[in-house]
């Protein structure tokens, strides 16, 4: 019997196989150390998130432009992350009172581990 030849088949319907795998399970939610995670589809914009969240959060915040739109750009991915690590859905109210501190000219942010290491 020839074995390499053998050996070879084997190795191409495992390939073809985890092929096969790998296109059925896009997009689909796994396991992993317990927690179900969802496979990204693609990248979203910050626009677009906040659009997720609210519609009219998202018109307001497309209006912005110059400091007031850094400030608000930087105080939603910050509650971004906070709501993320928490495991928890971003609060709408939240967003709009980002805003409404950017517009004023106001950074308000929690405090994180960071923040108190550099004081």
């Amino acid at each position: 019997m020839n074995y390499p030849y053998v050996f070879i088949k084997i190795f191409e319907k495992i390939c073809r196989l985890l092929r096969q795998l790998s296109q059925r399970t896009r997009g689909v939610k796994m396991k992993v150390g317990g927690q179900k995670v969802a496979a990204a589809a693609r990248q979203i914009t910050l626009q677009e998130r906040i659009l997720q969240i609210d519609h009219i959060q998202a018109r307001r915040f497309a209006k912005l432009s110059g400091a007031p739109m850094e400030i608000a750009t930087e105080g939603i991915i910050r509650h971004l992350k906070a709501c993320q690590k928490m495991d928890v859905n971003p609060d709408a109210s939240a967003v709009r009172e980002i805003i409404d501190d950017a517009l004023n000219g106001r950074r308000v942010f929690a405090e994180t581990s960071n923040d108190l290491l550099a004081a």
